[in-house]
């Protein structure tokens, strides 16, 4: 008699930790990608994972999530690359990335956002494609700057973290552009690795961490794990020019991406 009452089988009810099987598919597939990217340059995943799953899910979930995927699995990557990372510069760029972020909040509280990254999107954009056609390499710097520049960029970095959530472009520029890619792989992790510890401690302190998707967590770092390791075998058989070309596209992609995502927020009011 059970069974004459029973519900037919549908798998969109089917759930796995609050997700059912779309979700859990999209989930894989953004952090399998993200960290991919990751993996293989050393910065990425946040653009990428944070971008596509906010458009699936509350951003006030997504975020803090997120930033704790990218936490574990730099722990996973750090050892590999410690002897590559440049310390010199990287304590000027933190250094100038920590006292600039307060600034860059001081400012969204006054300003919209959207136009912000819409400028940074095409900037880096522009300075991604110029990079590829090879007319840039005239003017970029043979070896990395000094500590001004380097505390330069670390405050422009802080500045845009805080006002419009994209602090990475001046850090992943300024590397990728006047050092070689092994070095500016290995620092950019570290970097980031800071970033998204000052991140979350903000988060902390104005009670965001709340609302943190330890499902979300769970689900993604498998993926996120394999991603790593897939982009990371992916470096290892590229050149040095290979790989900087390949960087230099992913920027450029990344830089459409966002100028068409600012464009689409702007249009939509």
């Amino acid at each position: 008699m059970a069974g004459r009452h029973a519900r037919p089988y549908d798998a969109r009810r089917m759930t796995m930790l609050g997700f059912n099987a779309a979700m859990l598919v999209a989930i894989a597939l953004a952090t399998l990608l993200a960290f991919f990217v990751r993996g293989m340059s050393g910065f990425g995943s946040s653009m990428i994972g944070i971008g596509s799953l906010s458009m699936l899910l509350p951003p006030a979930q997504v975020v803090p999530a997120f930033l704790g995927l990218e936490l574990l699995t730099t722990v996973n990557l750090l050892p590999s690359v410690w002897r590559e990372i440049d310390w010199r510069s990287l304590r000027w760029v933190v250094a100038g990335c920590a006292l600039a972020t307060p600034i860059g909040l001081q400012v969204l509280a006054g300003l919209d956002p959207n136009p912000m990254r819409l400028l940074v999107s095409a900037c880096l954009f522009a300075i991604a494609l110029a990079m590829l056609s090879g007319a840039a390499q005239r003017w970029a710097p043979r070896r990395t700057p000094g500590s001004l520049g380097a505390l330069a960029v670390g405050a422009a970095s802080g500045v845009l973290n805080g006002a419009a959530g994209i602090g990475g472009p001046p850090a992943i520029v300024f590397y990728f552009a006047t050092a070689g890619t092994a070095v500016s792989r290995a620092t950019l992790i570290a970097f980031f690795l800071f970033t998204d510890v000052y991140a979350l401690a903000w988060a902390g302190g104005s009670g965001l961490l709340t609302n943190v998707g330890w499902q979300l967590i769970a689900v993604g770092l498998p993926f996120s794990l394999a991603g790593i390791w897939l982009g990371q075998r992916l470096y290892r058989r590229l050149d040095d020019a290979q790989l900087r070309r390949l960087i230099w596209m992913l920027l450029a992609l990344l830089g459409a991406i966002g100028v068409a995502a600012a464009s689409a927020r702007l249009l939509a009011r």
